[in-house]
C-alpha cells in the first residue's frame, strides 16, 4: 500500500508521561520518568507486543530516536451536536523500529459533520519500512475506543475517503437524537500491510462516531481508549457546562487556612505561616463549574489504608509541574504542618486538558511498608491532614488539594534502636554511631525554655529525615531532664537548621518549648 499525503511536520500530538500491593490501586503514572528519559530503562520502547497484541519487529540499534515534533497543546473541541468538551490525550505513540503516530482533533461535531481527527504517521528511519497496520493505534478495521470504566461502551474512529490508506470507507448518520453514529462495523477499512518511504510522514483523517446499535450510548463523558499501556491514546470527553466533579464533599462548608508556601528548602522547619498570595483549591470548594480540581477516592480512613487522588484537568490548558512533587499536611492549633516529603526529583510534567493524574497514598500508624504503585507515609496520628498535586496552570502558583481524616493512635516517639543515653543528673546525652564515624563531630544542644517559640513541631515530623537530631533528643527529656546533649556529626546535628547556622532557635514541642543550638566540637 503506498498512497501518500506528505506533510511538512507533525500536527496535534501532545507530550506525555509514561507511565503497596496490599494497600496500592493500580498503577500510578507518577512513579514512572516521564517519556524521553535519558536512562533507556525509563524508556517506552514499545517491543515484545504492540497494541493488537503483535510481535514487534527487533529494536533497531542505530536508532537515534524520535525525530518527529510534539506539540505544546492538544486542540480541546466543543461539541454542538451535545453538551461535550473533547480533547486527546497520550496523543503521540513512537515504535522500537521508529515508526511514530500522532493524533488530535481538527474539528468538534456538528450539525453537518461528526467530530473529526487528523491522525500522522512517520518513518522516522532512511529506509524503506513496511508493516502490519493494525500494529499502530487507529489502522486496524474497525478502529474502537472504549471507555475506561466497568461499562466499557465502544465508540468508533472511521477513516474518511482523505485518508491516504483507507481501502473502504464506512457510512454514518444522526441518530434520531442528532448524534453521528456508524452504520456498520463490516467491511476491512485497512490493508494488512503499508509501506513508507525513507523519512516519509503520511497525515490520515478520521470522523468520531457512536455505536452503530441505537440501544448502545452515544459518544458520552468519560475517557475512551485504543491500545494497551503506553502504545496508543485515550479520547477524553466531559461536560461543557458542568465540568467539575460529580460528587460532593463531605467537607461542604468546613472553613480551612490555605496552605503555607509549598516552595520550602527541604531542610527548613516551616512556621506554617501562609501565604497571603498563594491560595490553596479545595476539593471540597469545588463547584460543578471547577475544571481542574483534586478529588479523592475517600475522605476518611482508618490506619493502615490508602486513598487514591485524581487531579482532573478539564481546562483548555495544559498544566505544567513535576509529576513527583507532592506534599501530605497535618491541620494542628488551626494551622498547616508539613509532614512529608522534604525532597523531590526534579522533571518537568505535564497534564493535558482531560487528562487526569493519579496517585495513591499509603498512611500507616507506625513503620510504613514499601509499595509500589503508592506513596507509603508512616507514624501518623489520627487528626486531619492535606494532601497536594505539584502541577498548576500558566503562572498560577496555586495548590490543588484535598483534605481527609485519618483514624490512628497518637505518635510515640523513641529514640533510635542505636543511640547510646547517658544520663547525669539534669543532664542526659545521648551518642548516635556517626559521632565516632563522622570527620566532623557535632554536638546539638537542647533546654528548656520560656521564651516565644519560632516554629512548632510534632510528633509525626521527628520521623523524617530532617529532624532525625530532634527525634533523638526531644524524647530523652523524661522527669528531671533540664538538658540534652546529642553528640552525632554535622549532617546530622545541622540538618534541620539552614546550612551554617549554629544560632540557638526556639520550638514547641508538645506543649513545651525548647531552645536548640548545635556547634562543632573542634570550633
Amino acid at each position: 500500500m503506498r498512497r501518500r499525503r506528505f506533510l511538512a511536520g507533525m500536527a496535534g500530538a501532545s507530550a506525555t508521561l509514561a507511565g503497596c500491593t496490599a494497600l496500592g490501586n493500580g498503577d500510578d503514572p507518577s512513579d514512572r520518568a516521564p517519556y524521553g528519559s535519558a536512562d533507556p530503562d525509563w524508556i517506552d520502547d514499545g517491543d515484545d507486543v504492540d497494541a493488537n497484541g503483535d510481535e514487534e519487529p527487533p529494536d533497531d540499534e542505530g536508532s537515534e530516536g524520535p525525530t518527529v515534533s510534539l506539540f505544546d497543546e492538544p486542540t480541546v473541541v466543543d461539541f454542538e451536536t451535545a453538551p461535550l468538551t473533547a480533547a486527546v490525550i497520550d496523543g503521540s505513540t513512537f515504535t522500537a523500529d521508529g515508526l511514530a503516530v500522532a493524533v488530535d482533533f481538527e474539528r468538534p461535531a456538528t450539525a453537518a459533520s461528526p467530530a473529526t481527527l487528523t491522525a500522522t504517521v512517520a518513518n522516522q528511519h532512511s529506509f524503506e519500512q513496511t508493516f502490519r497496520s493494525r500494529r499502530l493505534p487507529g489502522l486496524d478495521s474497525p478502529t474502537m475506543l472504549r471507555r475506561r470504566d466497568p461499562d466499557r461502551h465502544v465508540v468508533f474512529l472511521a477513516p474518511t475517503p482523505e485518508h491516504p490508506f483507507a481501502e473502504t470507507t464506512p457510512t454514518y448518520d444522526r441518530d434520531e437524537n442528532g448524534r453521528w453514529r456508524l452504520e456498520s462495523t463490516t467491511g476491512e477499512w485497512f490493508p494488512e500491510t503499508i509501506t513508507l518511504d525513507p523519512e516519509e510522514t503520511v497525515v490520515g483523517e478520521y470522523v468520531l462516531l457512536g455505536h452503530p446499535d441505537s440501544t448502545e450510548p452515544a459518544i458520552g463523558a468519560g475517557r475512551y481508549r485504543i491500545g494497551r499501556g503506553d502504545g496508543g491514546f485515550t479520547i477524553a470527553c466531559w461536560s461543557s457546562e458542568r465540568p467539575g466533579p460529580e460528587t460532593t464533599s463531605t467537607f461542604e462548608g468546613v472553613t480551612v487556612p490555605s496552605l503555607p508556601d509549598d516552595q520550602p528548602d527541604p531542610s527548613v522547619p516551616e512556621t506554617g505561616e501562609s501565604d497571603e498570595n498563594t491560595g490553596t483549591r479545595w476539593f471540597h470548594e469545588a463547584t460543578p463549574e471547577t475544571a481542574v480540581f483534586l478529588e479523592a477516592d475517600t475522605e476518611s480512613i482508618t490506619a493502615p489504608g490508602s486513598i487514591t487522588f485524581s487531579l482532573v484537568n478539564h481546562g483548555r490548558d495544559t498544566l505544567q509541574g513535576n509529576p513527583y512533587h507532592w506534599r501530605l499536611y497535618k491541620l494542628v492549633d488551626g494551622r498547616w504542618l508539613p509532614i512529608e516529603p522534604w525532597g523531590w526529583p526534579m522533571p518537568m510534567g505535564r497534564l493535558s486538558p482531560g487528562d487526569v493524574h493519579e496517585s495513591t497514598l499509603a498512611c500507616y500508624a507506625g513503620e510504613p511498608v514499601a509499595c509500589d504503585h503508592a506513596r507509603s507515609v508512616g507514624h501518623l496520628g489520627g487528626g486531619r491532614y492535606a494532601y497536594t498535586a505539584g502541577y498548576s496552570g500558566g503562572a498560577e502558583s496555586n495548590a490543588h488539594a484535598a483534605i481527609f481524616d485519618l483514624e490512628a493512635p497518637a505518635v510515640a516517639v523513641d529514640l533510635e534502636d542505636d543511640a547510646v543515653v547517658d544520663r547525669r543528673d539534669e543532664k542526659t546525652v545521648v551518642t548516635l554511631p556517626e559521632y565516632g564515624e563522622g570527620r566532623q563531630p557535632a554536638t546539638m544542644t537542647v533546654t528548656h525554655s520560656s521564651d516565644d517559640p519560632d516554629q512548632q513541631l510534632l510528633p509525626e515530623q521527628l520521623y523524617r529525615q530532617p529532624f532525625r537530631s530532634l527525634r533523638n533528643t526531644l524524647p530523652a527529656f523524661e522527669s528531671g531532664v533540664q538538658t540534652v546533649h546529642l553528640r552525632a556529626d554535622r549532617n546530622v546535628v545541622g540538618q534541620p537548621f539552614r546550612e551554617a547556622d549554629t544560632d540557638a532557635h526556639t520550638i514547641r514541642y508538645e506543649d513545651t518549648v525548647f531552645e536548640v543550638s548545635w556547634s562543632l566540637e573542634d570550633e
